[in-house]
């Protein structure tokens, strides 16, 4: 392999042995591999500790569309952050329950306090915000915004 450095880790027996029986449910055909997506994972939450970097990520909800004006105050919550939010994926999963899935760009900072806004709303059972940087390079958001 081009452009890879070998190294050597060592693992207690039992900690191997748990590695290789969570590696191998995942369908990774190697430690390598596996042991490359930790890194990346690692240096990704990193990531989340600068409030200043530019991010992407999903905020998803499941939520009681039954429970007084919910969804009326997801949408004002929406329309007001439209700056962040790019789109949202709206799911009917039984008679009272929707799913909201929204794809968002911003600072960290301010996609976190629109995530706990959106999930603090009475009727909102659960909620998660993802996030990841688009680049590791000097691209500073994705879209069209300059």
């Amino acid at each position: 392999m081009d452009g890879v450095t070998r190294i050597g880790v060592s693992l207690e027996p039992d900690l191997l042995r748990e590695f290789d029986a969570s590696i191998a449910k995942k369908g990774y055909v190697s430690r390598s591999e596996a042991i490359r997506d930790l890194v990346r994972d690692s240096l990704a939450e990193n990531e989340w500790k600068n409030d200043d970097e530019w991010m992407v990520g999903t905020v998803v909800m499941i939520y009681d569309h039954t429970m007084s004006s919910v969804g009326e105050k997801l949408t004002d919550i929406q329309h007001a952050h439209g700056h962040m939010v790019k789109t949202s994926v709206h799911v009917h999963l039984d008679h009272d329950r929707c799913m909201e899935i929204l794809i968002c760009e911003g600072p960290l900072g301010e996609l976190k306090t629109f995530a706990n806004e959106v999930t603090s709303i009475k009727g909102v059972l659960r909620g998660r915000l993802t996030m990841a940087a688009p680049s590791t390079g000097n691209l500073h958001h994705i879209g069209h915004r300059h």
